[in-house]
């Protein structure tokens, strides 16, 4: 049975459109294409806007140590204290909160460089990478 839809219902949704933006801008091989009709509406940066405040509060949360960077202990923990959509909402917060630390900004400058840009910037996605891990890793064993 599914539960009532809540507010958390509406942050899934919002998260929902959010990580389907932040897929549209990690992946390569989107760069030029210009989706349109409901494609271009699903994947929108647009819905990266309500991400700037939840990352914020994402990343905080993970510093104080309340919620984990692995997103099916916070989707369980998130689940276990304010129901299943919270569940839902808390991984995909914490699922595209992952992709911006790991992967994406590094794409997203390499997007902007063009295919002739300067050569550091190919560098750029390792170095984003490991970054990132090592953020994350701080997370796990020092903050958790």
């Amino acid at each position: 049975m599914m539960p009532q839809p809540d507010i958390w219902t509406v942050g899934a949704g919002l998260a929902a459109l959010a990580l389907l933006a932040t897929l549209r801008l990690s992946i390569p091989a989107t760069v030029g294409m210009k989706p349109g009709g409901l494609a271009g509406f699903l994947t929108s940066p647009t819905w990266l806007v309500p991400l700037i405040l939840a990352m914020a509060g994402t990343i905080g949360l993970m510093m104080t140590g309340d919620i984990s960077p692995w997103p099916p202990a916070t989707q369980a923990e998130f689940a276990g204290k304010w129901g299943m959509w919270a569940g839902v909402t808390g991984f995909l917060l914490v699922l595209v909160v992952d992709l911006w630390l790991l992967w994406t900004p590094s794409i997203v400058a390499r997007r902007f460089a063009g295919k002739d840009g300067p050569k550091p910037i190919k560098g750029l996605t390792l170095f984003n990478l490991l970054f990132g891990a090592a953020f994350i890793a701080f997370l796990v064993f020092v903050v958790r």
